[in-house]
């Protein structure tokens, strides 16, 4: 699993939501997440499911305002989640 780094940008619609913003290859796009699934200003996303020219294309926990599911982040907005339990 990795982190997508994100900027906070306030309270959702529903009170246990919060609308985060991703620096995205076609620029920023907007994400309401759970709140508690935010980490020190990251975003739990999997693993990257392609890459091309520095970018790398995840997968996000629910759609942005534009409807995209996945979306181009450069490689260093990703950091590895070290609290993932590793499998064998």
């Amino acid at each position: 699993m990795m982190l997508l780094k994100i900027k906070n940008l306030g309270e959702g619609l529903h009170p246990s939501e919060t609308v985060v913003l991703i620096q995205t290859k076609d620029g920023p796009e907007e994400v309401a997440v759970d709140a508690k699934s935010l980490r020190n200003g990251t975003l739990p996303v999997g693993w990257p499911v392609g890459k091309s020219a520095g970018f790398l294309l995840v997968e996000l926990p629910r759609p942005t305002v534009t409807g995209a599911r996945r979306v181009w982040v450069r490689k260093e907005e990703l950091v590895p989640d070290k609290t993932a339990r590793r499998t064998a």
